[in-house]
């Protein structure tokens, strides 16, 4: 988990919010792959299987995906902070703008705005995460709001949806593997290591892995192009073009060593 972890932090995703996306995907799973002769699950076992009331299965049942998404926005305190700040009358000028803020002191100040928001954050700590975030920017005594957003290391969305898709993909083969006994039938998923490559090899060996890598998949995508059904062919496949009816090969380099030599220059 630790990678996950990494990655959800690097674009805002605190416990909070992953922690409510998971419930919500537990009570789909559970309700949706464990249920007699194609029914879906009732509402008491799925709250045996994942451990939640039956009370919290039944709401979380009735949440939409992009509800809970919703929700996971609401409820990250950074966001709540600056939303705040933006829209409260004590906050903003006659023009509805956010005003410049002390830290502490007489009148609308950073601390009373993070007291607001409620929770048990230090105000000092909340306020450095948005500076780090390049939320917040001191100006001499006073504060100023800079971003409508919290995002600590912005990422382009596509490419987090793009590495979203990679981590299923993976854990999707691993657990297709797990459940099967007869080798014949398990997916490809293979590695390559070493524990003691010389330093003098390693960037030689990375150069290597994507040379290699990148002449297998290109071999593959073309395989894949020249296979692949026409508009008009593909009325008659059933699920044809969609995204759950995916089938390929993925290729990736791992470096433990460069994980920990980024995470010390990061002071992690």
């Amino acid at each position: 988990m630790r990678p996950v972890v990494r990655f959800l932090l690097k674009n805002g995703i605190g416990y909070r919010e992953f922690s409510q996306l998971c419930k919500l995907v537990f009570v789909e799973v559970a309700s949706q792959d464990h249920g007699i002769r194609g029914r879906k699950t009732n509402m008491s076992r799925v709250a045996v299987m994942t451990g939640l009331s039956r009370k919290e299965v039944k709401k979380l049942r009735d949440t939409s995906t992009s509800a809970a998404m919703a929700t996971m926005s609401r409820m990250r305190r950074p966001e709540l902070v600056l939303s705040l700040w933006q829209s409260d009358a004590d906050y903003c000028d006659a023009k509805g703008k956010p005003k410049r803020i002390r830290f502490e002191g007489p009148g609308p100040n950073f601390r009373d705005l993070v007291a607001r928001v409620g929770g048990d954050i230090p105000a000092r700590a909340m306020l450095n995460e948005l500076l780090r975030a390049g939320s917040v920017v001191e100006e001499g005594a006073k504060l100023r709001l800079v971003s409508q957003s919290y995002i600590p290391e912005p990422n382009d969305p596509e490419a987090i949806l793009v590495a979203g898709d990679a981590i299923k993909d993976l854990v999707s083969t691993i657990h297709h593997n797990l459940g099967i006994a007869d080798p014949e039938l398990r997916f490809l998923e293979r590695r390559v290591y070493s524990e003691k490559l010389p330093l003098k090899h390693r960037t030689r060996f990375r150069k290597l892995a994507r040379e290699r890598g990148d002449l297998l998949i290109r071999d593959l995508n073309a395989w894949l192009t020249e296979r692949e059904a026409s508009p008009v062919d593909s009325v008659e496949e059933d699920g044809h073009g969609t995204h759950e009816n995916r089938i390929g090969v993925g290729v990736y380099f791992f470096d433990a060593l460069d994980r920990r030599r980024r995470r010390s220059e990061d002071g992690g």
